[in-house]
């Protein structure tokens, strides 16, 4: 080839735009097999076409979608604002007044951000600064009594009651427990406002919503959806609009519809045997130890917002009544505080333990799907056994636990 041609051939190559690749998605439904494939659109009513032979799912069947080879990201480490329902999303606030707040949100690495408005009634705790540990229960935030309080970036607390944010975000007033009257504390001086916990409340819709995880690791409720071939349009629980790339969805999960999370759900019994006089009880969306549920498969770490946190030996029993189809989950070993530990997991329905490949000698190295039939049973048992260490870090994760009709 004559040097120019060689020179005009590495200059197309350099020059011409990468291909975008369309993501591929795993959709759930009330449907036994799981439909895999490109997302053609999703409508306001979560009915959702996919590329191909793949077909179509109604809205009322639908119960989550997947971003395939994906794992679920961990939940945002930036200035964010949590949600008393778990929501959390990045962004720098930029006012607000008595009623709500607005936030520039963030909602993905090459998203321009996107102006939302929050009440101010359905949030627990809104970050000035990246948060230090969880972001929803700090360890500064007095439970047991019903105040407001401030977290100064001295690390001073101050309690008392939230009165206003500024409209520019810059100030907000405050009045501690004691004043007569309120003063104003500028934001540089603040690191984090936690909200009276027993006022906190996020209004939900009377038919079902989505929660969606995108790729940054916000997890925002939304009413309502569209999608076309490469574009997501949302509307919050709250009525705010936001359009981001379809490639930054990474899970969109149905509350409200045709599944049922165990953790929330109160099992008919629980029994929790100590180990050398130490018990750890079941904790619900959260694991044993308080923390975020992470698992690891075969692609990655998972960070987890539905599941249950259960150390050995733990027996849970839920009430089915016959009414659901299948009870699905994926459980393992936390990444964090499992490393070290080794369960056996057994699940009965109705007393009969069912038949599933690799729960014995559960580890952290790998997670395992269980997908059984609950059709017309009366009851589900879980149980987590010791492994061959005892009860050493036996924190299994079962996330995603849910029962399907």
């Amino acid at each position: 080839m004559n040097s120019w041609l060689l020179s005009l051939a590495l200059l197309v190559s350099v020059v011409q735009p990468a291909i975008a690749i369309e993501p591929t998605f795993v959709v759930s439904s009330t449907e036994t097999a799981l439909k895999v494939g490109r997302i053609v659109s999703v409508d306001a009513d979560f009915a959702v076409v996919l590329a191909g032979d793949s077909g179509r799912v109604a809205g009322a069947d639908l119960v989550s979608i997947r971003r395939a080879e994906q794992p679920l990201p961990a939940r945002p480490t930036d200035e964010q604002i949590v949600l008393a329902n778990g929501d959390r999303v990045p962004g720098h606030l930029v006012g607000g007044d008595g009623l709500s707040v607005r936030i520039a949100a963030k909602l993905g690495e090459n998203v321009k951000p996107v102006l939302l408005g929050l009440p101010l009634t359905s949030i627990a705790v809104v970050w000035l600064v990246p948060p230090t540990g969880d972001a929803v229960t700090p360890s500064w935030r007095d439970h047991n009594k019903k105040q407001d309080a401030l977290l100064l970036r001295n690390g001073d607390v101050v309690r008392g009651t939230l009165e206003e944010i500024g409209m520019d975000g810059e100030s907000l007033r405050f009045k501690v427990i004691g004043d007569t009257a309120a003063k104003p504390y500028l934001r540089n001086v603040v690191s984090a406002v936690a909200l009276d916990p027993s006022l906190a409340r996020v209004r939900l819709p009377k038919g079902a919503f989505a929660k969606l995880v995108l790729a940054n690791g916000s997890r925002i409720s939304v009413k309502s959806v569209t999608v076309d071939a490469t574009t997501m349009s949302a509307v919050t629980l709250s009525g705010a609009k936001f359009t981001v790339p379809l490639a930054e969805l990474i899970a969109l999960d149905i509350f409200q519809g045709k599944a049922v999370y165990l953790s929330d759900l109160k099992p008919k019994k629980s029994a929790i045997e100590a180990y050398n006089g130490v018990s750890w009880p079941w904790l619900a969306d959260l694991s044993v130890k308080g923390n975020p549920l992470r698992i690891t498969g075969k692609h990655g770490e998972s960070t987890h917002d539905k599941g249950l946190g259960v150390h050995s030996r733990t027996t849970l029993v839920y009430d089915l009544d016959g009414k659901y189809r299948r009870f699905e989950s994926v459980v393992g070993l936390d990444t964090l505080t499992g490393k070290r530990g080794a369960v056996d997991i057994k699940v009965f329905v109705d007393g009969k333990e069912m038949t599933i490949d690799g729960l014995t000698g559960l580890t952290s190295a790998n997670s395992q799907s269980i997908n059984i039939d609950v059709s017309k049973a009366k009851e589900l048992t879980l149980v987590v056994d010791y492994g061959s260490g005892g009860d050493l870090q036996d924190d299994a994760n079962f996330v995603d636990a849910r029962l399907v009709e």
